[in-house]
């Protein structure tokens, strides 16, 4: 009885300290580390991906680091391709190199790179050029997310730095539901997205997105805000197609 007795007390001081044990809290690195593995995880290295997206044909071919991102479409003067591969672009009319101005070059590179950046959300996202924080928690229709503000380094973020981007990540699923982004280009702005019809292929998962705009003078961190009592505007749907995704090996 006495050994009963001691074990029963073992036992209930044991449930009781688990009871009372604080539960750690998630960081921005943690929850943005779960949302890649929802959305694809190991699966985005050595993996080719193709989609339409408004007449033009994107490829992005991803191993190890390295990558390539490829814009093709048919224009007046001949077939284009726009290849970005790690920090080099050039501009391809039927399959011979063109010389470009620096401004034309910096526009092509950036409308190739940004569908490709869009498309494969929440890829590299754990970048350590990113930066990353994490904001107060939020509910939008109802679900609870968690808010993560991403930021980039002036010396590593590129020609859109100052660019502030905002996630909104479901604190069950771990799914992107909403982003949002305030940029600076062309007169600057903010845009809102709403996820929809999301699939799965070749186990990465791809959404199209509802996306919004707001005249007023609005801070990008509170567009959920704004979404929730009906002041955005929608403007376009993000819309991709004819989606594949193959598994690249170790030679190509």
């Amino acid at each position: 009885m006495r050994q009963f007795g001691f074990l029963a007390f073992a036992l209930c001081s044991i449930l009781c300290w688990s009871c009372n044990e604080t539960p750690q809290e998630l960081t921005a690195d943690d929850i943005i580390e779960k949302a890649i593995a929802k959305h694809g995880g190991e699966l985005y290295d050595n993996m080719e991906v193709q989609f339409d997206f408004r007449n033009r044909h994107f490829t992005a071919k991803i191993s190890k680091g390295e990558y390539v991102y490829e814009r093709t479409f048919r224009s007046n003067d001949g077939m284009v391709t726009d290849v970005w591969s790690n920090n080099k672009f050039k501009r391809m009319i039927d399959d011979k190199e063109i010389r470009l101005e620096r401004e034309n070059r910096r526009t092509y590179q950036r409308a190739t790179n940004s569908v490709i950046y869009f498309a494969l959300l929440p890829f590299n996202l754990d970048d350590p050029v990113v930066n990353r924080q994490l904001m107060k928690a939020v509910e939008i229709k109802g679900e609870p997310y968690h808010k993560v503000e991403i930021t980039f380094g002036e010396n590593s973020g590129g020609e859109d730095f100052e660019n502030v981007y905002i996630y909104w990540i479901h604190k069950e699923d771990y799914t992107i539901d909403y982003f949002a982004y305030g940029f600076y280009v062309n007169g600057g702005g903010v845009r809102f997205r709403e996820a929809y019809n999301a699939r799965e292929v070749g186990g990465i998962r791809f959404q199209d997105y509802k996306n919004y705009t707001i005249d007023k003078d609005f801070p990008v961190q509170e567009l959920d805000y704004a979404y929730e009592i009906g002041e955005l505007e929608l403007v376009s749907d993000i819309k991709i197609e004819n989606i594949e995704v193959n598994r690249l090996s170790m030679a190509d």
